[in-house]
């Protein structure tokens, strides 16, 4: 016999004031989710840019996560 578990995730957005960024954090990963939308109220980032920062914040999950090995500080400065 055999059983098999489908963990299925939702993606949700939500506009909630600065001071409950912490609180729903912490909420959301303890139920065992993951933050990875940044929203541009910066109107000086080019789009470009807030797609550059939402590849690092990937990457820096995935470290986090242990699925990508991350590179020491030593090597990424040669000069």
């Amino acid at each position: 016999m055999y059983f098999y578990y489908y963990s299925i995730m939702t993606t949700i957005t939500l506009e909630i004031p600065e001071s409950a960024t912490d609180d729903i954090s912490n909420l959301v990963k303890a139920k065992g989710g993951t933050i990875l939308s940044i929203h541009n109220d910066d109107e000086d980032l080019s789009e470009n840019e807030v797609e550059l920062l939402k590849r690092g914040l990937k990457e820096a999950l995935s470290i986090q996560e242990g699925k990508v090995k991350s590179i020491p500080f030593s090597e990424l400065w040669n000069d």
